[in-house]
């Protein structure tokens, strides 16, 4: 049997199988102490896992690996930390949870945890990670998981459940540059005149002339409406309209559509109405409430609703949408393309990148110029175009 020595020492002997075992005694909460033992085939291997440990007490950065898998953690950190976050960005983690990591690299515990295991994780879904088995995931919602996984687990760093982040060293997919697709001059002038009469020409024109989100313009109620006919009008941007799922296991339907906050704080806004677009808005709430009225409906707090005031539902907006533009021949571009057509006549008017990242609600005027970048140089060349005179 090896020399015993104090606290933090350590001491090294042969058991009776025959194997080496180190022994730390690790201060406990209780200001007590409590053994730590660590195996080895030879007295050196043992001794270089004791040794290893009697340094990061010393510089006080030993943390007793943690016995809980990464599932249960998952679990614990979206019930016990994610109290704040929007319905469906928790529904969005909940999928991620139960659908992606329970059943392949959940049952692993957060100590033996890797950046190779991870890395193997992220491989395997951008092949097979979609849920239906058809394929893998897009970088897109790999980026999205890998964002869930490492703010997850850099919470457990901070808890001294683990070391290091083991999401830190893995490689990511290159972000795609998805096409942006947004009507010509041309198209909506054409959109804009097949439009008018139907029930949906306030919501097309609001998305055309204010680039609001789908969810933000079905969720807008007319409190958030300030229409002055003789000064600025405006509305306020304060919630969304989604559907999401059913958590309710017992209900008939699988998803239902839900208020939310909006999707970050930049989010939040005011977006200032041209007037033509103001009296517009005048003229279809007077109309909204006298058809409501006229048929026996009760009166809607939304703006934009249905035939019999309530809500609508964003799958029929998207299919109606689509129906109007196959009927006038003109080329399918999805609702959110009115946005970029927005953001587009914007630049190509003149509009500062500044004030239209503001009124788009993003993150920031770098996002902007990443997002329009087509815009922006085919405007470099046509402006410098200008300075011909000069020589």
């Amino acid at each position: 049997m090896g020399t015993r020595r104090g606290n933090n020492e350590g001491c090294i002997y042969k058991d009776k199988q025959g194997h080496w075992r180190g022994v730390v005694s690790l201060p406990s909460a209780d200001g007590k102490y409590k053994k730590k033992c660590v195996y080895g085939r030879t007295r050196k291997e043992a001794a270089d896992k004791m040794n290893e440990i009697l340094s990061k007490l010393r510089t006080n950065t030993y943390i007793e690996p943690s016995k809980i898998t990464l599932y249960e953690w998952l679990c614990q950190w979206l019930d016990e930390y994610c109290n704040d976050i929007r319905l469906t960005t928790k529904i969005n983690y909940e999928t991620f949870i139960y659908q992606h990591i329970k059943d392949s690299i959940g049952g692993y515990k957060l100590c033996d945890l890797s950046p190779m295991i991870i890395q193997q994780f992220y491989n395997d879904k951008l092949k097979n990670g979609k849920i239906n088995g058809k394929g893998g995931l897009s970088p897109k919602t790999l980026r999205n998981l890998h964002n869930f996984l490492h703010k997850a687990l850099n919470q457990a760093v901070f808890l001294d459940l683990i070391v290091k982040n083991p999401t830190e060293a893995t490689v990511l997919p290159k972000r795609q540059k998805v096409e942006m697709r947004y009507f010509t001059v041309d198209e909506q002038k054409k959109l804009q005149e097949a439009i008018k009469g139907n029930r949906l020409e306030m919501a097309i024109l609001l998305c055309l002339y204010t680039g609001i989100r789908q969810g933000e313009l079905l969720g807008l109620t007319w409190q958030n409406v300030h229409l002055d006919m003789q000064g600025q009008s405006y509305i306020n941007i304060v919630q969304t309209l989604n559907r999401i799922q059913n958590k309710d296991k017992n209900a008939s339907t699988r998803t239902l559509l839900m208020l939310n906050e909006p999707k970050t704080k930049n989010s939040f806004r005011m977006i200032p109405l041209l007037p033509d677009i103001a009296k517009k808005l005048y003229e279809h709430r007077t109309q909204q409430a006298e058809y409501l009225e006229k048929n026996g409906y009760p009166q809607t707090d939304f703006v934009i609703a249905s035939t019999v005031g309530t809500p609508i539902d964003p799958r029929c907006f998207q299919r109606d949408f689509k129906i109007i533009l196959d009927k006038n021949g003109i080329r399918q571009v999805n609702v959110h393309g009115l946005r970029h057509t927005f953001a587009t006549r914007a630049l190509e008017s003149g509009m500062s990148v500044k004030t239209l990242s503001k009124i788009l609600g993003h993150a920031s005027v770098g996002f902007t110029l990443d997002t329009y970048a087509h815009v922006t140089e085919q405007l470099k060349v046509s402006e410098i175009s200008g300075m011909q005179g000069f020589l």
